[in-house]
């Protein structure tokens, strides 16, 4: 028997009313208000008056707000563009005037500007009764919602009511910002100039979430890739529309501006709507209705069924009454029949669930099998829930949901079930439990449904896998990759990371950065005298006396030995330099260890963003720089600029000569040339490849690294060309190397993390091999795990297409990332390469040789090869061997060699 609540019933008597309005006003509505299509018939619509009055007052001064997308803002060309300002145009163009538009395009000034009379209109505003006192408006010229912002992770803000006590980022002077602050007190306001810092602030964890314009927030999603932003919930519907505001001392140009706006037919709206996309609902509106249609589509069928049902259940007891008696007798003769054939059916089933009953409880201690009917009541559980939750069959019995724990992934539970019964095949997902003390397991589930003999659903049979183990590998290898294990802080790659964060940042906010580089004196010999448990000591110790010598907002990264770095965002020079003496002071204080008084010191060397560098590297050599200098003054204290102007004339100078070597012909002499390093499989240390190589021969600066002109390459824009450029040459060499005979395996060939943007690299790159004469099946493209994270999912499906063309696919610098641990099972890569800063140091460092076993470990449990980099010495190779890596390269075997002398060295006894 179906039950309905009174609210679906509203839905659906709301749905009815609504389709049969729109049946009936749709003709009306289309024939509402005539079309006004030729400047000349608007010219009658205006009074002399009005004529008159603009020929005396043009141009129009107005007021445009140049960061409220797509409704109006300056595009790349530096023109203001945008739905809002297509109507204005359009308006202009209808009643022969002439608009100006102000070069000032802040929100806060426009408002000034325009209560000063300094502005005839403002295009876009929100018509509030304390703005009716002052201004005049027209009917609105857009219509809009307010949305909530977040981040994908987070599952803390499901309605407009859960913004309460978070930190929300909202543009300053908007109309909605001071409402919202009134209704919501506890809330937390993060200030911006515009929405677009808004959803930064959002990406940068510095709100938790951002109140913005529904088209607003889609056209920043789409233009500057904030994949991992959503749309959380609306904040209002339709109640933020903006009006054409007029100055209130002229009444006629408000008129004049109401008839430009009414003359705009629908169709014109509904053109330039289309342009900018502005015309943008949520799916989740659309599911309501949708939802009232298949209610009210189910009871109109449930009572054509009910009415068809009772006339033939009327029938069907005519018939009955004259075919009981025969039925009895038919009854009567099979019954024997059936009653043998229940009792070997039931034989049958008693064998077969004894058999399948021995086979699940044998299962091993990290798996559990279970049946549950169509309402989720569970039925069967396997013994081994006893040994890994600790709860009896019997108890874990009934509903088991009254076990999980408040993990919003276990809210989709119940949706996956419901399909599943439907028949559709997930694939496993992941549910928690507690156990009986109450610790928390992760399961990985792989449901399926039952049928009876008859084909009919019963219920779902489920195979739960504890990954808990797993998954606390993985957190180990993420602290393990980001984090110093003495100090607890944050380790030189996250650093690196974090600062190109912070730089970024303060480069849009036009702030400044300081970055502090600090290293110990005198801090061998203490390491030498009382040994290295006084040294690990002292550094926690220093740790601490740096965080709490610090008030500002900072990040703090002991980076490497005695070496610490400290980044200051909106900190300037001066007061970098007194937060460094500070430093120096609270060092003079003494340590004490095991009852003995150590005497340390420190020195800083500072570097100041924009001044010493636009990104994390040349801030980091900077600060390195002043660091020394820092060590031949007796205030300890230095910082580095002087060289500034070299390095910036070098670098145009290497821009323009690599646009240059990349248009030189190889007829002529080619400066930019491929090397090409030997891959060694391990133990056995036979050729397992190579990988590919750009060098760059400067007709001026000679051989110039590749560290240096890649960035710069990326920087530019050249490094799409480059990549095409390498690829090929490659791809030339290895068709005269297959033509003469030789086995060189599988060529590397490293991708760029710009490369990924192109969601069509992987088929330009394989008509690139085919067109050269190559075979995908002699290549291996690395890319970055830094580069794979920034788009995930785009580079999957890149990465996915490269596979399936028989092109292998290693993960580069794996364990400097930061995100990739919960995509690498399903990374369609073959190899993981290791890299060479792990291995730098491996011997000494029991941290890198943790975070070198566990990535092995972690790749052959996933079937994948593991690449060592920067092998040098003996030991590092005894370290891999010894640990079951695959693969090395490094220069214990062999520099990056010319294509002859690879020949030499390594095809020699090849036919």
């Amino acid at each position: 028997m179906i039950k309905i609540n009174s609210n679906v019933l509203v839905k659906i008597v709301f749905c009815l009313i609504t389709i049969l309005c729109f049946v009936a006003f749709t003709p009306a509505i289309e024939h509402a208000a005539p079309a006004v299509d030729s400047p000349a018939v608007l010219a009658d619509v205006l009074t002399p008056q009005e004529i008159a009055w603009l020929a005396q007052h043009q141009p129009i001064k107005v007021g445009v707000d140049g960061y409220f997308p797509p409704y109006s803002f300056i595009d790349e060309h530096g023109q203001v563009v945008g739905l809002a300002v297509d109507t204005l145009n359009l308006i202009g163009e209808k009643l022969n005037i002439t608009f100006e538009i102000d070069d000032e395009y802040h929100w806060q000034n426009i408002v000034n500007n325009f209560e000063n009379k300094q502005l005839d209109i403002v295009l876009t505003m929100v018509n509030t009764p304390s703005r009716a006192e002052r201004f005049m408006f027209t009917t609105p010229i857009i219509y809009k919602s307010l949305v909530i912002i977040t981040k994908k992770s987070k599952f803390s803000i499901f309605n407009r009511s859960d913004i309460g006590g978070k930190t929300v980022a909202l543009v300053k002077g908007y109309h909605y910002a001071d409402k919202i602050i009134a209704e919501f007190p506890t809330v937390t306001p993060f200030y911006v100039d515009n929405m677009r810092e808004a959803l930064e602030a959002v990406q940068a964890g510095q709100a938790d979430a951002a109140i913005s314009f529904l088209a607003a927030a889609n056209y920043y999603q789409l233009k500057y890739s904030f994949a991992d932003l959503k749309v959380a919930a609306f904040y209002e519907k339709n109640n933020a529309n903006e009006s054409i505001a007029i100055r209130d001392d002229l009444p006629i140009l408000a008129v004049i501006m109401q008839k430009g706006l009414d003359s705009v037919t629908l169709a014109e709206k509904k053109a330039i709507n289309d342009v900018w996309g502005a015309n943008i609902t949520l799916p989740k509106d659309y599911q309501e209705l949708i939802e009232l249609a298949v209610i009210t589509s189910v009871l109109m069928l449930l009572l054509v069924i009910w009415i068809i049902q009772t006339r033939r259940n009327n029938r069907a007891l005519l018939l009955a009454n004259k075919q009981t008696e025969k039925a009895n007798t038919e009854l009567n003769l099979i019954k024997d029949n059936l009653v043998q054939l229940v009792s070997k059916r039931t034989l049958q089933l008693s064998h077969s669930e004894n058999r399948y009953r021995g086979l699940v409880e044998s299962l091993e201690d990290e798996y559990i099998f279970y049946q549950h009917d169509t309402n989720g009541f569970v039925y069967y559980v396997s013994p081994s829930v006893t040994h890994i939750l600790g709860h009896t069959i019997t108890g874990f019995g009934d509903y088991y949901s009254k076990f999980l724990t408040d993990n919003p992934r276990n809210a989709k539970i119940a949706d996956y079930t419901k399909r599943i019964l439907a028949g559709e095949h997930l694939p496993p997902f992941e549910i928690e439990m507690y156990d009986t003390k109450g610790n928390i397991h992760t399961f990985e589930v792989l449901e399926r449904p039952m049928h009876d003999t008859e084909g009919n659903c019963i219920g779902c049979e489920g195979i739960a896998h504890d990954v808990t183990s797993r998954k606390q590998q993985q957190d180990e290898l993420y602290q393990l990759s980001h984090y110093d294990e003495l100090t607890g802080l944050v380790n030189r790659y996250f650093f690196k990371l974090l600062l190109d964060d912070e730089i970024e940042s303060c480069q849009k906010n036009q702030q400044p950065l300081a970055l502090l580089f600090l290293d110990l004196t005198r801090f061998k010999v203490i390491n030498d005298t009382f040994g290295h448990s006084a040294g690990d000591y002292i550094l926690k110790q220093a740790a601490q006396r740096i965080i709490k010598s610090l008030t500002a907002e900072y990040t703090v990264a002991r980076f490497g030995g005695d070496k610490f770095c400290i980044s200051l965002p909106n900190i300037d020079a001066t007061k970098a330099n007194i937060i460094a003496v500070d430093l120096i002071d609270n060092f003079k204080h003494h340590f004490e260890f095991l009852e003995q008084t150590i005497i340390l010191g420190c020195r800083v060397g500072i570097s100041v963003f924009p001044d010493d560098g636009a990104d994390a590297e040349a801030m980091l050599s900077k600060a390195d720089s002043a660091l020394f200098e820092a060590k031949k003054t007796p205030f300890c204290v230095a910082f580095c600029n002087k060289e500034q102007a070299i390095f910036n004339k070098k670098r145009l100078v290497i821009e323009q000569g690599l646009r240059q070597a990349l248009t030189v012909s190889t007829l002529q002499q080619p400066q930019l040339f491929m090397v090409y390093q030997p891959l060694i499989s391990l133990p056995d240390c036979q050729l397992a490849g190579f990988e590919a190589l750009v060098r760059w021969d400067h007709p001026d600066l000679g051989i110039i690294s590749p560290a240096e002109f890649i960035p710069i390459a990326e920087d530019t824009g050249l490094i799409f060309e480059l990549s095409r450029w390498v690829l090929a040459n490659v791809c030339e060499q290895l068709v005269l190397w297959h033509h003469q005979g030789y086995d060189f395996k599988r060529v590397s060939v490293n991708l760029s993390a710009l490369d990924l943007m192109n969601i069509l690299l992987a088929d330009e790159l394989l008509a690139l091999i085919d067109e050269h004469g190559a075979r995908p099946s002699w290549f291996k493209f690395e890319i970055t795990e830094t580069a794979l994270m920034a788009i995930p999912t785009q580079s999957i499906d890149i990465l996915q297409k490269f596979r399936l063309a028989n092109v292998h696919v290693a993960i580069d610098d794996f364990g400097t990332g930061y995100s990739s641990l919960a995509y690498l099972k399903s990374l369609p890569a073959t190899t993981l390469k290791i890299d060479q800063s792990f291995i730098r140091n491996l011997i000494d460092s029991a941290e890198d040789q943790a975070v070198v076993k566990a990535v092995i470990s972690m790749a052959h449990s996933l079937g994948k090869i593991v690449t060592a980099e920067g092998v040098e010495l003996q030991a590092q190779l005894d370290f891999l061997v010894e640990h079951g890596c695959d693969i090395a390269q490094g220069y214990y075997f062999s520099r990056p060699l010319s294509a002859n002398e690879i020949c030499k060295h390594y095809f020699t006894n090849q036919p």
